[in-house]
């Protein structure tokens, strides 16, 4: 079975503005297909046409649904379609979505490490963290219950990827919980 999961995620600029990035992870492989910066939909899909010339069909195809993200899911979802393929469905494995979240979240660290003060840098650090050879051996042998992400975070969150966590002028958008083990 080729189960796909998509990550879309938004990585913060050092000027304090933001780009999205999205990741395509194979299930049960637990291996990234490809990922690319997304400016527009149309980058979406045409990361997904490419992947499915690439790799065939999913099977399954799932996303981190939110709405906003949602012009992205659609486009990715749509160019799929296009492509002739089936309409996806199924289910993840709980371990393989914790897997999926985890990797997206290391990519986005490694990004913001990079402290992108433009979306080309941004594309370059994600481009570094796909070549590089210890991400495919980490991400395949990372616990996937290694908690990096708190009990009540979004999805999309996780460290480096919290907006309160990047904003260096103190705003944020909304508030989460800290964990039990925080004063």
């Amino acid at each position: 079975m080729s189960a796909w999961q998509l990550y879309p995620n938004h990585v913060w600029l050092a000027d304090g503005g933001h780009t999205l990035v999205l990741l395509v992870m194979e299930l049960p492989d637990r291996r990234v297909l490809g990922a690319t910066v997304v400016e527009t939909p149309r980058d979406a899909a045409a990361l997904m046409a490419r992947l499915v010339d690439s790799h065939g069909c999913p099977e399954t195809l799932r996303s981190v649904w939110d709405t906003m993200f949602e012009d992205l899911n659609t486009a990715a979802r749509e160019a799929v379609r296009q492509a002739g393929c089936a309409k996806p469905a199924g289910q993840l494995e709980s371990d393989d979505f914790i897997w999926a979240l985890e990797t997206g979240n290391a990519a986005t660290q490694a990004i913001h490490r990079g402290n992108p003060g433009t979306v080309n840098d941004a594309a370059t650090a994600l481009a570094m963290w796909l070549h590089a050879p210890a991400r495919t051996s980490a991400a395949r042998d990372a616990d996937p219950r290694s908690s990096s992400l708190t009990v009540d975070a979004h999805p999309c969150e996780g460290p480096g990827s919290d907006p309160q966590d990047l904003l260096p002028d103190g705003r944020a958008w909304g508030s989460r919980t800290p964990p039990p083990d925080e004063p």
